[in-house]
């Protein structure tokens, strides 16, 4: 088992003002048990806010460090607005941090024509000594192929670092749980709140949710078995016991009809 905690608060006046808030509900929230920390789409501040602070960012990142040190855990910095490497302009970047505070991977994302983060077309999924774990940045997790190309990729939980919509709230919060079921996965999200986003932070699995923030300010957990998402992914001709089809039954010719391939069927029916 495993244990995987999820933080869900809201903006403060400032970055600064925020994060002071953070490292407060973290230090309360945050047990020695946890493996697994997810922070929400837009950590400090909002992309609009332009580039986080150099030495902001660092704190940040050197206090999750610490964290991620403490718990021997990985965690999911959340995202923020930073420079692009090459100097062309402003982009989000989330961080997964391991158990001994380093890097282990970055997502970037380019902003859109409104100043939020835009969808991409890189899925990073990495083991870890709590099984295959895919990460998720943004709107990615709200389409349909991006968890589904990281379960096809081995991934047995999924960190997504994202934001929710004040108007389908209800809506996403099913959808959560219909992406565990449809991909036989776990879901571990975190969204922020107050404008732009409407919390709905939570973990769920196949057989329902395990913990739910709603629209509260708070750390919630939940233990997470891989073995279970293991045992749902086996194959199980009877539909008893398994969740096996809804990964791995699949009939990916029927792309061609969506793609305009061969097998592409006209708007009367008749093909071609």
């Amino acid at each position: 088992m495993s244990q995987v905690f999820v933080a869900q608060y809201r903006h403060r006046a400032d970055a600064r003002a925020t994060l002071d808030a953070l490292t407060a509900l973290l230090d309360a929230g945050v047990t020695p048990r946890a493996d697994f920390l997810v922070l929400p789409e837009n950590t400090l501040a909002l992309p609009d806010a332009g580039p986080l602070p150099t030495a902001l960012r660092e704190e940040a990142l050197t206090y999750l460090a610490r964290i991620a040190r403490r718990n021997d855990a990985h965690v999911l910095t959340g995202s923020w607005a930073e420079e692009n490497p090459d100097g062309s302009g402003v982009e989000q970047v989330a961080y997964l941090l391991d158990p001994e505070g380093g890097i282990r991977l970055t997502v970037r994302r380019a902003l859109d024509a409104r100043g939020r983060t835009a969808t991409g077309d890189d899925f990073p999924v990495v083991d870890t000594e709590h099984g295959r774990v895919g990460v998720l940045l943004g709107p990615d997790f709200w389409l349909v192929e991006p968890p589904r190309i990281q379960c096809l990729a081995g991934a047995e939980l999924l960190l997504v670092a994202s934001s929710t919509s004040g108007g389908t709230t209800d809506s996403q919060h099913a959808a959560v749980w219909g992406v565990a079921t449809l991909d036989t996965v776990g879901v571990a999200l975190a969204a922020g709140l107050g404008a732009p986003s409407a919390g709905g932070s939570g973990i769920a699995v196949p057989d329902g949710f395990l913990a739910w923030a709603g629209t509260r300010e708070a750390v919630v957990s939940a233990a997470w078995d891989p073995d279970h998402i293991r045992h749902l992914r086996k194959p199980d001709l009877r539909f008893q016991e398994t969740l096996w089809f809804g990964l791995w039954a699949r009939r990916p010719e029927l792309y061609a009809s969506l793609t305009g391939g061969p097998a592409a069927v006209s708007a009367d029916g008749t093909g071609g």
